[in-house]
């Protein structure tokens, strides 16, 4: 089976990512191409003239993930498997792993945690929710504005750490995470509203959840931004009779088509990115032996 994905692979020229040991290189992951399986093993390239890889490397394992399209009318899914790098090839570009004892499907590309480019970031609300304190007044609830970035991409871009289908994950600044701080405990109710640019203006994506902080991490750094993790709960459904639908288990299923279609777009930008690289990369190598030549 690992053969077998490993050629579709290297048929659809997937891009893998090599993951490095953090603490031990500045540049954790080495984005590169399958060239194709030879018996055992399999071949990988790095794409551009800054990406080569480190002989120390040889011999060890690490590792690997990829996104494999198995099917035409599929989104690719994420693929792992754990490989040992048996050569580093003379150009420190191309190595040679070993063909694996079996490839982990991640996901189905249901719960894909998506850090968004620019161009797809969404406008935000958030809101915290609790029932009124007062016994007498028990059935009404109490809201509180914690968050209202519409139309400032850079702040979105800064706080929006990543969002899938059941949640997303927030680094908001310590003053406004220390201001709001009663509404952002493990288990507060809260109402997201999120409104992603569509093709013409009038084509808004519009998404509103019922949700609940799942966690919160408090770095030590002060000059750090506290991260809060959102669980979609509830989401509202569309029309003149729109009901809240539970996501709970798999999460919105509206917004994961659209994660998917932004996740296909950066993979294929991604693609794209790494053959131009190359391609000039061949380019300025091929002009010193053009001038010998012409000399």
């Amino acid at each position: 089976m690992a053969a077998n994905l490993l050629g579709l692979a290297a048929q659809q020229q997937a891009i893998f990512q090599l993951t490095i040991d953090p603490d031990k290189a500045m540049e954790p992951f080495r984005y590169m191409v399958c060239q194709g399986v030879k018996g055992n093993s399999v071949v990988l390239a790095c794409r551009g003239p800054n990406h080569n890889c480190c002989k120390i490397w040889e011999k060890q394992e690490f590792p690997f993930r990829f996104l494999l399209q198995t099917h035409s009318d599929k989104f690719p899914r994420l693929h792992k498997f754990q490989g040992r790098i048996t050569e580093i090839h003379g150009d420190l570009k191309t190595i040679t792993v070993a063909m694996p004892a079996s490839i982990t499907v991640l996901e189905q590309r249901r719960n894909i945690r998506l850090k968004l480019h620019r161009r797809h970031l969404p406008s935000l609300s958030v809101w915290g929710v609790s029932k009124s304190k007062n016994e007498s007044q028990s059935r009404l609830v109490e809201q509180r504005l914690l968050l209202e970035l519409t139309d400032q991409a850079d702040a979105v871009q800064a706080v929006l750490k990543n969002i899938s289908a059941g949640g997303m994950r927030l680094a908001l600044p310590r003053p406004l995470f220390e201001e709001h701080m009663e509404w952002l405990e493990q288990g507060c109710r809260l109402l997201a509203r999120l409104s992603f640019p569509g093709q013409e203006p009038d084509q808004e994506h519009g998404y509103e959840f019922i949700a609940k902080v799942s966690n919160s991490r408090v770095p030590d750094d002060a000059d750090a931004c506290p991260e809060v993790g959102v669980q979609f709960l509830s989401a509202l459904g569309r029309g003149h009779k729109a009901r809240w639908r539970d996501v709970r288990a798999e999460g919105c299923l509206e917004l994961l088509k659209l994660l998917q279609s932004y996740q296909l777009e950066y993979y294929r930008d991604l693609k794209k990115n790494l053959i131009m690289r190359e391609d000039s990369a061949c380019g300025c190598a091929s002009e010193p032996g053009a001038r010998r030549k012409a000399g």
